[in-house]
């Protein structure tokens, strides 16, 4: 046999409560004997009050302390038996790429592009559990967060970062899908730190990254990037262009004074962020739109993320037409849980304990009569305060 709450602080906090339930009944039974000692003699006063039996008190104690013994080993999960079983998980493996560039802080889409993100990926997140997601947050670099089943830890990864602070500036979409790619790469190297073992081998399961971003790109080639991840992995790249068309300046906050003041460019001019045809057609073709194998698809990878517009609900429709394949098979014990063989008893003797007299009930105090011996020559006060 064995404990499903095996630790052994469970164990010892367990007998903590036993030793603490057995003090209070000891020093329940002591006060009580000082108060009768204080009252009168015993014999009298037990008689007065019409005291059970002190051996009926001890019996009583017994059964309590005994139904929550059971209580509490039912608590703690006793379990017998072992048989193995095979448990697989089925998902997709999903990298979400987001540009931190201060184009991102042009609130052309309110309350700003980067804000706006952040509510759309909070919303992808809640329609993705069971699947594998990792995060790439980038502007002139790209930091990378692995694949993961918690999915609330790459909310908070995006959301400690800020485009006002984001080091070194600029834009690198390609670096960002290249990051995105060797994050889906890992999951294929094997567990094992042994150079001689052998890759996984390669399968079709789906393979995509989503890339927010405005599209304003100032270094690489992201289109080669995209065209090599799906050469390689046979990833379906998602392209979210975030931003309306026309122009729009670019408010900072001032992380020190909180003072919000427009970004000037290096000759002093104020900066603005502008979607150009040019951009968007740059964009379409990062995104895996332009697929051979999917002629049809010109609009099932390329998206627009504005004031009006969701990306997401349209994301999870294509990616569940994609194959979810196996992410990992594992064996697990299972036991069969034998709770009840303690905790019947345990209800049983907590039935019999309230069934003795002096149970549970709630008993009306009585006035306690005076006896010929407790006669001390004393009138009563009187009750009803008349003289």
């Amino acid at each position: 046999m064995r404990w499903g709450y095996g630790e052994l602080w469970m164990f010892l906090a367990a007998g903590g409560v036993l030793l603490l339930a057995a003090a209070g009944l000891v020093a329940g039974y002591f006060r009580r004997r000082r108060l009768l000692r204080r009252l009168g003699t015993e014999a009298a006063l037990a008689r007065t009050l019409r005291a059970r039996a002190p051996g009926l008190r001890t019996v009583k104690g017994v059964l309590f302390l005994l139904a929550l013994a059971g209580l509490l080993a039912a608590l703690l999960r006793p379990q017998h038996g072992g048989r193995e079983q095979l448990v697989r998980q089925f998902g997709l493996d999903l990298v979400l790429a987001v540009d931190f560039s201060k184009s991102m802080l042009a609130e052309d889409v309110v309350p700003s592009r980067i804000q706006r993100v952040r509510q759309e990926i909070a919303r992808l997140l809640q329609m993705l559990e069971g699947n594998r997601v990792g995060a790439v947050a980038f502007a002139g670099d790209a930091i990378a967060f692995p694949l993961s089943n918690d999915l609330a830890l790459v909310n908070t990864f995006f959301r400690n970062f800020d485009p006002a602070t984001m080091r070194p500036p600029g834009t690198a979409i390609g670096r960002a899908i290249r990051k995105s790619q060797l994050l889906l790469q890992d999951v294929d190297r094997p567990a094992t730190k042994d150079p001689k073992a052998a890759p996984r081998p390669k399968d079709d399961r789906a393979r995509i990254v989503v890339l927010f971003t405005d599209g304003e790109d100032h270094e690489g080639d992201p289109v080669a990037a995209a065209r090599l991840a799906e050469q390689e992995l046979h990833a379906r790249i998602f392209v979210v262009q975030v931003g309306e068309l026309g122009g729009s300046t670019i408010p900072v906050r001032d992380p020190v004074t909180g003072e919000v003041q427009l970004h000037h460019t290096r000759s002093g001019e104020v900066a603005t962020t502008e979607i150009t045809p040019q951009i968007e057609e740059k964009l379409r073709q990062i995104a895996s739109s332009r697929r051979a194998d999917q002629p049809d698809s010109a609009d099932r990878y390329y998206l627009r993320l504005g004031a009006r517009d969701s990306a997401a609900d349209e994301i999870v429709a294509e990616i569940r037409r994609l194959r979810r394949t196996e992410m990992e098979a594992a064996k697990v014990t299972l036991y069969d849980e034998l709770y009840w063989v303690p905790l019947i008893p345990a209800a049983a003797l907590l039935a019999a304990e309230a069934l003795l007299p002096g149970g549970w009930e709630r008993r009306r105090r009585r006035r306690p009569e005076r006896t010929p011996e407790e006669g001390s020559g004393k009138t009563p006060p009187n009750e009803g305060g008349q003289p």
